[in-house]
């Protein structure tokens, strides 16, 4: 069963005789912190869930219905199933979806502690969020010779696509390996059209030139002449 509507807040202020508003002031504010602070009963449902003997699939199924309409309340119990072997993508995909900051937050805090496909998959969904405080992260990872998640952290910042982003990927295409470059060229594409929907075309104009001459031919390169033809002519 849905939850019902909140009441209008016009039923929820009582009418009075006196004519000051600052009277009705104080009431509004009551009215509105009620409706923000109560609880979501199908978010409260789910947590239960996940700190129950449930089995795997529930518990999968309450990731994803948190995903859909849970709020702070629930990052930390989904930030502990992150290295969860089944239920890790589950928790990832629940604080990907959420707006509240602190899920944000507790993707970043997650990249100290997890390996391989879960670290892998943190990065995609910092990067799907475009989380601008992961940036330095993401640096250090694409820079680190030999890291199994390098190519992840370029992609990542290729959807994050600020100047930040921009400037890592262009060191990236000046220093790293072959393999690197190449991965920085098709990241470069992704962050050049965000930034010129961003109006930062300057930033765009000179990320792909960057790239042209770190990876000269080949189908990023090709694209990425495309894109500086189109700018030059509009």
């Amino acid at each position: 069963m849905q939850p019902r509507p909140p009441r209008p807040l016009a039923r929820l202020i009582p009418v009075t005789p006196m004519k000051s508003p600052r009277f009705l002031l104080p009431c509004l504010l009551l009215a509105l912190a009620g409706c923000v602070t109560a609880p979501n009963p199908r978010e409260s449902a789910a947590l239960g869930v996940l700190k129950s003997d449930a089995g795997l699939r529930e518990k999968a199924l309450a990731c994803q219905q948190l995903a859909d309409f849970a709020g702070p309340a629930a990052v930390p119990a989904l930030a502990s199933l992150l290295a969860h072997e089944q239920l890790g993508d589950y928790a990832r995909s629940g604080l990907e979806s959420m707006s509240d900051p602190a899920a944000g937050a507790a993707l970043l805090g997650a990249l100290e502690t997890l390996q391989g496909r879960q670290l892998a998959g943190v990065i995609n969904s910092l990067g799907v969020r475009r989380e601008k405080a992961a940036v330095p992260a993401l640096r250090r990872i694409a820079a680190k010779l030999g890291h199994s998640a390098a190519t992840e952290a370029i992609g990542a910042l290729g959807l994050i696509a600020d100047p930040a982003a921009a400037q890592v990927l262009g060191e990236v295409l000046r220093n790293g390996d072959q393999a690197l470059r190449q991965a920085a060229a098709h990241a470069a594409l992704v962050a050049a059209e965000r930034l010129t929907a961003a109006g930062q075309g300057a930033e765009a104009a000179k990320l792909l030139e960057t790239s042209l001459q770190a990876v000269p031919a080949g189908p990023s390169a090709d694209a990425a002449r495309r894109q500086l033809a189109l700018r030059r002519a509009s």
